[in-house]
């Protein structure tokens, strides 16, 4: 089967527009309850409708609260509720908002400019409608690193198994809350009992009826998965622990990926279907504004009382909020709402003529997880590639079964590293590793929407022109990055867009952390499971870095990691969390700004320090725990 990049993509585009007119016909045909012009006043104004969002609306709707969301972008396209499509996203004008970084210093070589695009979801669903939709709680030490009264391991362990239909050794009372649900377990397994060693709340498991705005996932399956299958092997084989669950635990291990995926339907689940949409239809109170950006608060004094935004057709207006304002725009957009309303730094705000509401570190702090992708050719047909996804049965399989390619993210296998310390512990996870299952890698999306040089690109991925190409991305992630960055306004206009500079690999802790990430991926291939496979990592052949490539390189791998890392999309920390007398926070532990009245930030931003893996479970949590402090006050 001969067919250019172009030719294939068309005919994958054609054939997926008609097959899945039905996913369409199910989110379009229906009145969802969104509105056109809102009312003059609300209990509750949530400013944005991504992952923290749609929950926190959800539960403050059923309260009997009268809430509003209002978001900047429209509905989210059918296409998006297709777990393998999440790039393509990225990038459109309509809904994305595609920010930029400024030149980095230190890193983005194979980078124009030396600039990171960053991807951030501006449709109903946020982010979390086009994020590649891995599941992760972190570990202990990541909570009790933030050093938060409120938001220790304890704490967050209780807010994250009140998201999930199981648990070990121990029964759980019902909570009348969304919940995590294990594709292929049963949906009557609200709270089941777990032996020590069951690994499946099919096994000595109590029943019960989950509810149905649970958010469920997929666990890849290693019987059926040969890739996956050779990557945990290879992991026990060098030594690392494997586990069917999650755990919550310091303790690194290799897992099969746990993804938010509808494995019933095969597609993507997003807050947005898991909390607002059920929501928009069940409560009369809840109203959802979209296409309306807002610009900064309205005040009273030293109290946020409603928005002020500009609709649709570019016009200025307001809404009042009774009780509070919850920003919840993601970590970008909250810190710009934030310092146009006055609250920020005063180098910030003061050369802009911005009058000073409170004077806190907006902005700073800002951190992101970055990732090192190395391409991993294969001689044995175990991977997706163009040629395997356009086939017929494929599409067959996904309309009638909603399984198959189409159903996937692509990610299989997860690790999290540790090392040993000179007590003989295990440290808190420093690295992650990710299998993600595809063989084509195309030049034209990946490049356009990751900003990358096209000579760079080859250079990486030489053979991505080829439609039937077997292999994998091996990806390298450290997970504490210790480099700290900052947004900042530099316009008055609210619809500029701000100044984004991560500062990536500042801090040389990071280069290192890569490094040592990447090492022991590349250990993985010399085992039994992925010599049988045929595995071959390609080291990119950089230009800057030298003629002699490979693991034994300090100097070349350094260059690699500045040259090749690109951003995970986990942009955090700009509004920090913390105790009543911690000068870098912005918000106290109940997520309330400092020093004002009724304002409150949940989303990425009031994380101290990014959890161990991406964080959207964690901020579905989050927004749990402000939806009852929010209750509870009021």
């Amino acid at each position: 089967m001969k067919l250019s990049w172009k030719q294939g993509l068309g005919v994958w585009a054609a054939t997926t527009s008609c097959l899945l007119l039905a996913v369409w016909l199910r989110y379009y045909l229906t009145d969802n309850g969104f509105i056109k012009e809102p009312n003059q006043t609300y209990d509750y104004i949530v400013v944005g409708a991504g992952t923290s969002g749609c929950v926190l609306a959800a539960k403050l709707a059923a309260s009997n609260s009268k809430v509003l969301v209002i978001e900047a972008g429209g509905e989210p396209p059918w296409y998006s509720w297709i777990p393998i499509v999440a790039p393509i996203l990225q990038g459109s004008e309509q809904y994305d908002w595609r920010f930029r970084t400024v030149p980095q210093k230190f890193a983005a070589g194979a980078l124009h400019g030396n600039q990171a695009f960053w991807p951030q979801g501006k449709m109903v669903g946020g982010s979390g409608q086009m994020n590649f939709l891995i599941h992760a709680t972190g570990s202990p030490s990541d909570y009790d690193s933030w050093k938060v009264p409120g938001w220790d391991s304890h704490t967050m362990k209780t807010a994250l198994d009140g998201l999930t239909c199981w648990t070990k050794g121990i029964v759980k009372p019902f909570v009348a809350r969304p919940s995590f649900l294990l594709d292929g377990e049963s949906e009557m397994c609200r709270a089941p009992v777990l032996a020590e060693n069951s690994t499946s709340c099919s096994e000595n498991a109590q029943h019960f009826q989950c509810p149905s705005a649970a958010v469920k996932l997929q666990r890849v399956n290693a019987t059926e998965k040969p890739l996956l299958k050779a990557f945990l092997d290879a992991g026990r084989a060098c030594g690392h622990s494997v586990s069917e669950m999650d755990r919550w635990s310091d303790t690194g291990s290799f897992m099969a990926s746990h993804n938010t995926i509808d494995g019933k339907a095969g597609q993507r689940w997003s807050t947005y279907s898991s909390h607002l949409m059920p929501a928009m239809k069940r409560y009369s109170n809840l109203h959802v504004l979209t296409k309306s950006s807002v610009t900064k608060l309205v005040w009273r004094r030293n109290k946020v009382i409603g928005i002020q935004y500009l609709d649709a057709d570019g016009r200025i207006k307001h809404v009042k909020a009774g009780k509070e304002i919850l920003l919840s725009a993601g970590t970008i957009k909250t810190t710009q709402i934030l310092q146009q309303s006055g609250i920020g730094p005063p180098h910030v705000l003061e050369p802009l003529d911005i009058p000073i509401k409170a004077d806190l570190p907006v902005g700073e702090n800002l951190q992101d997880h970055l990732q090192v992708p190395l391409f991993v050719e294969l001689n044995a047909s175990v991977s997706l590639n163009i040629v395997k996804m356009l086939h017929p049965r494929q599409f067959w399989n996904y309309m009638v079964h909603g399984k198959g390619a189409l159903a996937t993210s692509g990610i299989e296998g997860i690790a999290t590293l540790t090392k040993k310390r000179e007590d003989g512990k295990p440290s808190e996870p420093y690295g992650m590793l990710i299998l993600f299952n595809m063989g084509s890698i195309n030049a034209d999306v990946y490049t356009s929407v990751a900003n990358i040089k096209k000579e760079a690109f080859h250079r990486w991925f030489p053979k991505s022109s080829s439609l039937s190409q077997e292999g994998f991305v091996l990806i390298s992630i450290c997970l504490h990055p210790r480099s700290r960055g900052h947004i900042r306004i530099i316009s008055p206009d609210p619809m500029h867009p701000p100044e984004i500079d991560p500062a990536y690999l500042s801090n040389d802790y990071d280069i290192q952390c890569s490094i040592d990430t990447i090492k022991q991926g590349v250990e993985l291939l010399n085992t039994d499971s992925f010599r049988a496979l045929g595995a071959r990592v390609h080291w990119p052949t950089f230009p800057e870095c030298g003629s002699k490539q490979g693991i034994e390189n300090q100097r070349y791998l350094e260059c690699l990691v500045r040259t090749a890392a690109l951003t995970m999309y986990h942009p955090a920390g700009t509004a920090t969390m913390g105790h009543k007398d911690d000068p870098d926070a912005v918000v106290d532990p109940e997520l309330r700004v400092r020093g004002v009245n009724g304002l409150r930030v949940v989303d990425a931003s009031v994380l101290p320090r990014l959890p161990s893996g991406p964080p959207n479970s964690v901020l579905v949590a989050m927004a749990e725990r402000a939806a009852d402090f929010i209750i509870n006050k009021h």
